[in-house]
């Protein structure tokens, strides 16, 4: 866990070197130019963005490791997690389907088949029903 209070110190230097340098610049606008108020704000903050694109590369990118192998290290825990589970309900599957019995995939096919011969038998069935009631119908209609 020694990585821990460097990651988060790092964080906190690259904040603070942030920080001071746009005080810096502002301090520098607000007192030495014409520049006051929010538009001193605004351009200070403006101008210590871009000196820290170059001054501070080196501390970003140490911050920005520690900060990707925390997240890292928590997309880790989720996926061994995940994984845990899904050998867990596998293993409630494989219990419940017993020895004798297909597995879950073999079941959800086998359903998957027999819902479609019963649809199939459906429409087979619709146009028999319509053939009977036609011939019952000409029946009718020669009867009378």
């Amino acid at each position: 866990m020694s990585k821990a209070p460097n990651r988060w110190l790092t964080t906190a230097l690259y904040t603070a070197a942030r920080l001071l340098l746009w005080l810096a610049i502002w301090a520098l606008l607000q007192y030495l130019t014409p520049v006051k108020g929010l538009l001193a704000v605004v351009l200070g903050l403006l101008i210590s963005s871009a000196i820290s694109i170059i001054v501070l590369d080196r501390q970003r990118d140490v911050m920005s490791e520690g900060i990707g192998s925390f997240f890292g290290g928590i997309n880790q825990k989720i996926a061994n997690s995940a994984a845990a589970e899904d050998a867990w309900q596998e293993e409630i599957r494989a219990a419940q389907s017993g020895p004798g019995q297909q597995s879950g995939a073999a079941q959800a096919v086998d359903q998957d088949q027999q819902a479609t011969l019963l649809e199939g038998n459906d429409q087979h069935g619709s146009h028999r029903a319509t053939d009977n009631d036609t011939h019952r119908l000409d029946g009718e209609n020669k009867a009378e």
